[in-house]
């Protein structure tokens, strides 16, 4: 009887054994990696049109249009990004006696309000706290201008932003050498050139 409980108890005791080795083996701590890869920066615009004018000349008029801007900073980098723009001028030809003349307004006439309509995807950015700029009664100009601009370590993810422009109809306009005229009926047409740089 002795020798049989021995012999059980030393069986019990290798099976513990045996399983107490087995856990261990299976045991494994490995390190994994994801790799996030910047797709870029970049921003998009809806159609702008302008609406007709009706001239009249006993008081001042002006055109309005409104688009969305969608800026999309999937750089992973934080470096902040500015929405810029220039305008040439608005010129319209005419055939003057047989001549064809161009005239032109200059692109000083358009005023730009930007909003912020909120973020897609991403942070907010929180323009009055000093995240970025938003102009406001933007004169356009020949030369490029800030738009939108998100500061560092703000503007990654997807944003839009609403955009008024204000064209406002002078009472005259101006012939190649400078003369100016009355307006003249018919279309004007400008480029608008925009740009969208990484930082401010």
């Amino acid at each position: 009887m002795s020798r049989i409980k021995k012999l059980l108890t030393g069986t019990v005791g290798l099976s513990v054994l045996l399983f107490s080795l087995g856990a261990s083996a299976f045991a494994d701590v490995s390190e994994q990696r994801v790799q996030v890869v910047g797709s870029g920066l970049r921003a998009f615009q809806t159609p702008l049109q302008f609406n007709d004018i009706r001239l009249d000349v006993k008081q001042d008029q002006s055109s309005n249009a409104d688009t969305t801007i969608t800026v999309v900073d999937a750089r992973g980098t934080d470096a902040g990004w500015t929405v810029s723009m220039s305008s040439t001028d608005f010129t319209i030809e005419k055939d003057i006696n047989g001549t064809v003349e161009r005239f032109y307004i200059p692109a000083s006439a358009v005023e730009v309000t930007t909003e912020y309509s909120g973020p897609v995807t991403g942070a907010p950015i929180n323009f009055n706290g000093g995240q970025g700029r938003l102009s406001n009664r933007l004169v356009l100009s020949n030369a490029s201008q800030a738009l939108i601009q998100a500061n560092p370590s703000f503007g990654g993810g997807t944003h839009q932003f609403n955009v008024k422009y204000n064209f406002r109809l002078p009472q005259t306009i101006n012939k190649q050498d400078g003369t100016k005229i009355g307006v003249l009926a018919g279309t004007y047409r400008a480029e608008f050139t925009y740009k969208t740089v990484s930082g401010i």
